[in-house]
């Protein structure tokens, strides 16, 4: 499944490309699924990135900026209209709509 999503992530950057060309399509419901897509395995990276931090350091981060650049190469911004939430005591980094 981990292969097949980044295989699509792949292929969007030439669509994503050609939506940059016109400005209706980057609001299209297809433009707006391959973000979100993009997006969740990206926090997936950053839940591993955390699991990793945990078995190294014994103990959770604080925040996600101590995962960078040691765990994980930069902090992935959320997709608009969501955010980005970090449980420290568990660990967990989930995505929520605003």
């Amino acid at each position: 499944m981990v292969l097949a999503l980044a295989g699509c992530s792949g292929g969007s950057s030439n669509s994503n490309s050609a939506s940059t060309n016109t400005t209706s399509s980057s609001s299209s419901p297809l433009v707006q699924s391959q973000v979100y897509a993009q997006q969740k395995i990206a926090m997936s990276s950053l839940n591993q990135a955390v699991q990793q931090y945990h078995a190294t350091e014994g103990h959770f981060p604080a925040n996600l900026q101590e995962l960078a650049p040691t765990y994980i190469e930069k902090i992935p911004d959320a997709p608009a209209g969501y955010t980005l939430n970090y449980d420290p005591n568990s660990g967990v980094v989930s995505m929520a709509k605003q």
